[in-house]
């Protein structure tokens, strides 16, 4: 066993540079590093965490197994984007299955939006909150005369899920908005509900300007659950 505690060579290792390479993962999260920053020299990183420039070479290398990391020859180690395609891939699939039922795609949506709501919260930009603010002064005006808004409200989900700053979330509700158009023309019909709607929206844009995540969910969550008092069918297909 080296000074620092971590073996040589069997099983035992594997594990402890498992572990380094976890506390480097925490270590580059905690420190809100993007891709394409560079990490602090492996003599730098040795001496924080206390261990060998070797343990710290292997744990590095762990991460870029991982697709995590980038090191390059002479100009040092860089944090790389995960490939999401795959697994951005899938879930589209799943959504866009035409075996898809509004009780799950409601499910769906109460786990998904909430999360996306707090996102948001955190995220958003002057600019989007403004665009935001538009769709809902639009709603308020269609309600007045009497019209339907379901284009609005879609827009109105999609601009939000562009406010958490990640392109799964927004890709897939972009595909959820699509397969829920005949759910949402429906509960739009009468001019109670796209009252309700509208106030929803409102309340979640007070939440966005206050920057309050919880606020944020608990106003998506009372908005996917009224939807799903309201409407307990399933979306007809052609």
């Amino acid at each position: 066993m080296t000074a620092t505690g971590i073996h040589k060579e069997g099983a035992r290792p594997r594990r402890s540079y498992q572990r380094l390479s976890e506390r480097l993962r925490r270590f580059m999260a905690e420190e809100r590093f993007q891709s394409g920053d560079r990490l602090p020299p492996e003599r730098t990183l040795a001496e924080n965490f206390e261990v060998s420039r070797s343990s710290i070479r292997k744990a590095i290398q762990m991460l870029a197994d991982k697709g995590l990391l980038e090191s390059r020859q002479g100009d040092g180690t860089y944090v790389r984007a995960p490939d999401m395609e795959p697994l951005k891939n899938a879930i589209l699939e799943a959504v866009d299955s035409e075996n898809l039922v509004f009780d799950e795609i409601m499910e769906f949506r109460k786990i998904l939006e909430p999360a996306i709501a707090e996102l948001a919260a955190l995220r958003h930009s002057p600019e989007q909150l403004d665009q935001l603010k538009i769709i809902a002064c639009d709603q308020q005006r269609r309600l007045l005369a009497g019209q339907e808004d379901g284009d609005l409200d879609a827009r109105f989900h999609h601009c939000l899920a562009l406010c958490a700053g990640n392109s799964l979330l927004a890709g897939t509700m972009d595909h959820l908005n699509k397969r829920y158009a005949t759910g949402r023309t429906a509960e739009l019909r009468d001019a109670q509900w796209r009252q309700f709607s509208v106030s929803s929206h409102l309340r979640i844009i007070d939440a966005l300007e206050r920057r309050s995540p919880a606020d944020c969910r608990k106003a998506i969550e009372e908005h996917l659950n009224t939807i799903l008092q309201k409407h307990p069918f399933v979306i007809t297909r052609d």
